[in-house]
């Protein structure tokens, strides 16, 4: 995706706090000095991940930072899940010290009582996201049954950095991190395996490969084969690692000119996408559900192609054969797999003449912008920018328990501009009440969508039941 700054300035009305967005870069001794302070901890005894999908939903983690608590496009999506979530759920919940207040009431309105939520204060200068799934992953040490925060090597949104250890000076949970790139959203966890995106697994080798890794390959052993022994060390002892991706990276060019109708178009087409996976995190597009009646686990993968025929609508960009061949390939690996219908949507930027954009232009965009000329574009014709998002009904909550049933926390999407979404929030409701399920409608989350993540990315299971 473009840099920041540029961006913002194409696209001015996007929202803020994408999940796709990171820090800006840091001076070339920033990254020396904050190795220097870092030291590799050992590895658990046992480390188990959490489910995504099996056993009741007993302790989960929210972030609901100042600037985002009194914001009407987000606010309802956070209260419905609050109040779909059934009393006796216990909660840690992040947020800045004056926004206490709020967060506290949206719980004691929902029913929850106030000795299930553990608060979590940090102050009002720490910018906190409220993406709360992706700077840590949340484990079990198996040997004593002691819960930890499993962070990366490294992770980009400083201010979400902050967040396990503040969880740990007010929970029973540790605060630890591993000598491995992940991000909690890129990961999914099945009952003997765990699937993490491809681009994850690439940046650990790039780790490993720079002059100063926080560990060394041993010698004669193979790279590939010690990068997954540390996420066994770190992250998940027992289950199998499956990554999920294409083998080369995907072919996508960031921007791509388009002349329709005399309209002159240049789409921003990578936004959102990974380099061998559709999208940057698989809880966008694959959902676990668990084990069929036939004993095989099933799983949804997202199918753009599907929602373009119940819409009528055309996504160029949507990689529908990405996903095609990541279905299949889970498929040969023995999951039950299913599609489902996901949508790639356009919105509109800003509108520059062609000359100023060519001042403008990184390198990217240079071979876009020839086209744009070569199909008749000339220095005061107006070209109008486009950007693409995803809307998911696969970032949902998953609960199937025993003790409590299966139950899924389902986002809906077809509201106001939007309502031409609605027949899909009735076709994925009918899906998940065609498994089992008893299906909790969630409020609006097309604001979220726009920010590139869904209700999945806004929490971390803390703890499962049966």
């Amino acid at each position: 995706m473009a840099n920041s700054a540029l961006f913002r300035l194409l696209f001015p009305n996007a929202p803020l706090d994408r999940r796709t967005e990171g820090d800006p870069p840091q001076r070339p001794e920033f990254g020396l000095r904050s190795d220097a302070m870092r030291a590799v901890k050992p590895g658990l005894d046992s480390p188990s991940l959490i489910s995504s999908y099996a056993g009741s939903i007993d302790r989960i983690l929210f972030c609901f930072p100042n600037r985002m608590i009194d914001d009407p496009t987000l606010v309802p999506g956070y209260r419905s899940v609050i109040s779909a979530l059934r009393v006796g759920t216990r909660f840690i919940v992040v947020h800045n010290h004056s926004g206490r207040t709020t967060v506290e009431g949206w719980f004691a309105e929902a029913g929850h009582p106030p000795e299930n939520l553990e608060l979590v204060p940090m102050p009002d200068f720490v910018q906190l996201t409220d993406w709360a799934e992706d700077a840590y992953v949340a484990l079990t040490d198996v040997s004593d049954d002691s819960g930890y925060l499993m962070e990366p090597w490294s992770f980009l949104r400083s201010g979400d950095a902050l967040i396990a250890d503040a969880v740990e000076e007010h929970t029973d949970l540790t605060a630890s991190s591993a000598p491995v790139i992940f991000q909690g959203g890129n990961c999914l966890i099945g009952d003997d395996f765990w699937l993490m995106g491809a681009d994850y697994f690439a940046d650990t080798l790039l780790l490993l490969r720079e002059g100063r890794p926080p560990v060394r390959v041993p010698p004669g052993m193979d790279e590939q084969e010690f990068a997954r022994s540390l996420y066994s060390t770190y992250v998940d002892a027992e289950r199998e690692l499956v990554l999920v991706g294409l083998p080369r990276p995907i072919a996508l060019r960031e921007w791509v000119a388009e002349h329709r109708d005399g309209t002159f178009l240049l789409h921003s087409t990578a936004d959102g996408a990974g380099t061998y996976q559709p999208i940057f995190h698989i809880d966008m597009f694959l959902t676990l559900i668990g084990r069929n009646d036939d004993g095989a686990f099933e799983v949804l993968v997202g199918d753009p192609r599907l929602a373009d025929e119940r819409l009528g609508s055309s996504s160029p960009f949507a990689l529908a054969e990405v996903y095609d061949a990541i279905a299949q390939s889970l498929q040969q690996r023995g999951l039950a797999v299913s599609r489902n219908p996901l949508v790639h949507r356009q919105t509109a930027g800003r509108t520059f003449p062609l000359a100023e954009l060519q001042q403008l232009a990184p390198e990217s965009m240079l071979p876009a912008l020839a086209d744009l000329a070569r199909a008749g574009a000339t220095a005061n014709t107006p070209v109008e920018l486009r950007n693409w998002h995803h809307i998911t009904w696969n970032n949902c909550l998953v609960e199937n328990s025993e003790e409590h049933g299966r139950h899924v926390y389902l986002p809906t999407f077809g509201h106001g501009e939007n309502a031409d979404l609605a027949p899909l929030d009735q076709d994925m409701q009918a899906l998940w009440q065609g498994r089992g399920f008893e299906v909790h409608p969630l409020a609006d989350f097309n604001d979220f969508a726009a920010r590139q993540g869904v209700v999945h990315c806004i929490k971390k299971y803390i703890a499962r039941g049966e």
